[in-house]
This record gives C-alpha cells, sequence and structure tokens, in this order.
C-alpha cells in the first residue's frame, strides 16, 4: 500500500476520514504525522508507523514525494460557519497553536477584519494549494462505498464491498462535530471566493443555490454537520 494523506481546509472532515480509513484496517492518524507542532516548526514530520494522516496542517508541506494526496473539500458555507463558530481565526494573536500554525504559514488569511471573512480567505487559500498537487480530489459529501473503494484503490489497498459497507456504517459523520456560527450568510463571503464553489461543483448564485425565505443561501443537506448555534 502507498503512503497517503488526507488533507484539505480545516472543519472539512478529516477526523472522519482518519476513522473511516482507521476502521478499514488502515493505520491512519489524525493530525499525528501533520500537526500543528509540525506547522510551527517545533517538530520535525515524522511517520511514526502510521500508513497515513489526515490533517489541514499537512497543506503548508506540500507537495510530497512518494506520498498520494486525498484532497477532501466540504461545501464553503459550511466550513465557514464551523470554523467562525470555534472561533479560532478570531484574532492572529491568539496562543493556541493551530492559530499560529496558520499566522505563520499564511498571514494573509488575518487581513479581513471578520472572522466569517477570513475564514473564507482560509477556505479559497488552503483548497488552490491542496488541489494544485492532489492525487485525487473529491466532495465530503459525496462519500459513499463507490467513492471509498475508488480512494482505497489510488492508494493500493484491496478491500471488498462488505469492508467498505460496514466501515461506512460504523463511522459517524459527526464525529468531530463542534460549535457553529449560523449567522454567517453567503452575501458576506462570496466575493472572497470567486469561482472555486462552482469549479467544485457546489451551487452558488449563479447555479441555482437553494434560496431561502429572505433570499440567502444555504448549503445542501448531506448528513453531515456540527452542533447548531449562533455565537
Amino acid at each position: 500500500m502507498k503512503r497517503f494523506i488526507v488533507t484539505g481546509c480545516p472543519r472539512s472532515g478529516t477526523r472522519f476520514a482518519a476513522t473511516l480509513f482507521s476502521a478499514l484496517g488502515i493505520r491512519c492518524g489524525h493530525e499525528d504525522v501533520f500537526g500543528p507542532d509540525q506547522g510551527l516548526g517545533d517538530l520535525p514530520v515524522e511517520w511514526n508507523g502510521y500508513d497515513a494522516d489526515s490533517s489541514w496542517h499537512a497543506v503548508p508541506f506540500l507537495p510530497l514525494d512518494d506520498v498520494v494526496v486525498l484532497h477532501q473539500v466540504r461545501h464553503p458555507l459550511e466550513v465557514i460557519r464551523s470554523i467562525a463558530g470555534i472561533r479560532f481565526l478570531a484574532r492572529a494573536d491568539l496562543p493556541n497553536k493551530a492559530t499560529r500554525a496558520v499566522r505563520r504559514n499564511a498571514p494573509e488569511i488575518f487581513e479581513p477584519e471578520s472572522e466569517a471573512e477570513r475564514a473564507a480567505t482560509m477556505w479559497r487559500i488552503w483548497n488552490e494549494k491542496a488541489e494544485e498537487h492532489a492525487t485525487f480530489t473529491y466532495r465530503l459529501e459525496d462519500i459513499d462505498a463507490v467513492l471509498v473503494s475508488h480512494l482505497c484503490g489510488l492508494v493500493g489497498l484491496d478491500v471488498s464491498n462488505d469492508q467498505v459497507e460496514r466501515a461506512l456504517r460504523d463511522t459517524p459523520k459527526n464525529v468531530n462535530a463542534r460549535d457553529r456560527d449560523e449567522t454567517v450568510s453567503w452575501e458576506q463571503v462570496a466575493a472572497l471566493l470567486p469561482e472555486l464553489p462552482s469549479h467544485y461543483g457546489y451551487d452558488t448564485p449563479t447555479t441555482s443555490m437553494k434560496a431561502t425565505g429572505q433570499g440567502g443561501l444555504e448549503p445542501p443537506t448531506s448528513g453531515f454537520g456540527d452542533q447548531r448555534s449562533t455565537n
């Protein structure tokens, strides 16, 4: 089997992916190879027996030699609301390691004034960099047995349909649910995303995205979700 990573923007289901691949018998870490300490340059990247790692912290290290890169994308509004909900882009001077790693590797993310705009900027920058070096790009919302079997084929893992179906049943879609800021609207962030959402096949105002009664825009229901709250 080939060594691989699952990566993309924060709050895009990397813990779900780690849990799913682990259920398929792969020693897949979640931020165990590429974590905040590596992002800060405090610790070297060491695989330590892992076959794979699922982590948004891997993006600044791309490209990687002899590593399959699975780029996992989630609907931008879902990601932005989730990032705003956990507040880790609230201020550039926050002491937590994740915030410091972002500031070290992409300080331009903190240039916008609002958290929602910073989250949108991160969604764009992180996904553009990940896709540039990706072996394969796919959407979190599309994960099913067929897609998982394809991903396993890309990394050279021979699994049966029954194994895949069982792993999907055993992996909760809310495995890393966190608070969200439901007040964030598409109109607040659309200008920072340009055509990238459409590039990944997500509906936008110009591609008949479902409208709310107030003229706002909402992502499709996928079963993947965080706790609903407004901060």
